[in-house]
């Protein structure tokens, strides 16, 4: 029988392929949720201005950032490393008011699996100071943010840069607008190829502050309406270019029918779109929905607390082209803590000469409203797989995975579900790669006992060795 080493060996994306088979079965395990708002309720400070900034809630997991700016717009990322990483994060853009001692949500765009978290929510807020965020009953702690004062280039580089427009305008067609610098008359433009933004700030009495996104080179000068025209003119800050451009409304937007520069006209490939007028956010509760209740939640984490035994049978096409079947087992211990939402645990993968471990950091986050895991393989300890578990159907209680950007090839579609049941949960993973059918994992969970800790230092151990006996191997046999 061809072994699975000398499959993945042979195969396009044998990292993602690696980190996906050493730990499919633990789709059955890590399952966390969202949860009502409905209880505890302190006294809040009434104030806007204290959320207004950059804000960092820490984990095992990663770090999850948001930027609350105090034009109604959030942007937040969660970073499973410190690398910082866009392809190694989660990342959502969208709306933000207070409302009735709560923070509501709207996101309007986002990675990958959060389209399966409503849009629109609401959180409790529990504490509120200058230099502390406590929100939501979920955890049973709430999700505690702390001020950033000094926020790190890579971070606000993402927060603020090209990458981040550009991946909202492709996938929303959304153009998001720079932090104002003037509470005036406003508009946008996004150079989609480039992904930075232009804005416009039409002051009255006809001065004009033109922002050229990253450019950070601002154009000042005047501005003139005449009908459905407006024309500005004046002299970039840095570079002190003369610019001239001549606009036209059409359906609500100005369109550039002329632009130059120094006299000379702009080049074909110079296509913003066209200038929207920026309005500003009107964000109530209405129709935000507070998602499961706690009680669910509860459930959810002592039934997390247990030991678990996972059968299993793995689909996938050789280097020769034809379907191999191999039966899989493995038994896991993991350990959950409903006050901070954070969970960890162990697997022992078996194989026919022996087994190998998996270990793996989750945390619930509620400000994205999903669960987060990070986890490695003894036999890959220095590499990570990174994913995010999303609801997606109440009853019966069904999860679906999904990993980060950078994990899986371009050529591959990949689709993993998970279904609760009340003594384990079933497990589906396919993937096709170019189109066509690569891989297909179907396993059943079934909960043996609850946590135990002598069990778990006997894992800890065992993981540690194989861990040691990795590294202990020349460079040349580690991948």
């Amino acid at each position: 029988m061809i072994s699975a080493t000398s499959i993945l060996a042979s195969s396009p994306g044998v990292k993602f392929m690696r980190y996906l088979l050493t730990s499919l079965v633990l789709l059955t395990l890590l399952v966390l949720s969202p949860a009502s708002e409905g209880q505890e309720k302190p006294k809040l400070q009434k104030l806007v201005s204290p959320l207004v900034g950059t804000w960092v809630s820490k984990s095992d997991a990663g770090s999850t950032m948001v930027r609350y700016r105090k034009d109604g717009w959030f942007i937040s990322a969660h970073y499973f490393s410190a690398s910082f990483s866009l392809t190694e994060s989660v990342w959502a853009v969208g709306h933000w008011a207070l409302a009735d001692d709560s923070l509501i949500l709207h996101r309007l765009a986002g990675s990958d699996g959060l389209q399966l978290v409503p849009e629109k929510r609401q959180l409790v807020l529990k504490e509120l100071t200058p230099d502390k965020l406590r929100l939501a009953n979920v955890p049973l702690g709430g999700q505690t943010f702390e001020k950033m004062e000094d926020i790190p280039a890579p971070i606000e580089s993402h927060l603020s840069g090209a990458t981040l427009k550009k991946q909202v305008y492709e996938q929303k067609g959304l153009i998001l607008p720079e932090d104002a610098k003037k509470d005036v008359e406003s508009y946008v433009s996004i150079l989609i190829n480039q992904g930075r933004t232009m804005q416009y700030y039409l002051s009255p009495g006809g001065e004009f502050l033109g922002s050229i996104g990253e450019e950070n080179d601002d154009l000042i000068g005047k501005w003139e309406k005449s009908g459905d025209f407006l024309i500005v003119s004046g002299i970039t800050e840095k570079r002190k270019v003369a610019i001239l451009m001549e606009l036209k409304k059409i359906d609500g937007r100005y369109k550039i029918f002329n632009m130059e520069a120094n006299g000379m006209a702009a080049p074909d490939t110079f296509k913003p779109t066209p200038f929207q007028k920026i309005t500003p956010v009107k964000l109530s509760a209405d129709g935000a929905t507070q998602y499961l209740n706690v009680e669910t939640f509860n459930d959810w984490y002592a039934k997390l607390n247990s030991m678990t035994e996972v059968t299993g049978v793995r689909k996938q096409v050789t280097a020769e082209g034809k379907i191999e079947e191999t039966p899989t087992s493995s038994k896991s211990i993991f350990k959950a803590d409903s006050k901070t939402g954070a969970v960890k645990g162990m697997s022992k993968m078996f194989e026919e000469d022996g087994y190998y471990m998996v270990e793996v950091d989750g945390q619930y986050d509620a400000f994205l409203g999903v669960s987060f895991s990070k986890s490695r393989s003894t036999k890959l300890p220095d590499s990570y797989r990174y994913r995010i578990g999303v609801i997606s159907k109440l009853e019966p209680r069904t999860l679906r995975w999904f990993f980060t950007s950078g994990v899986i090839p371009k050529t591959d579609e990949y689709f993993s579900e998970q279904v609760m049941n009340s003594t384990g949960g079933t497990s589906k993973t396919t993937v096709k790669r170019d189109g066509e059918f690569f891989l297909e994992f179907n396993s059943v969970g079934k909960r043996t006992a609850d946590f135990d800790e002598e069990v778990w230092a006997q894992f800890n151990v065992a993981a540690k060795a194989l861990i040691e006996k990795t590294k202990d191997e020349s460079p040349a046999q580690q991948e």
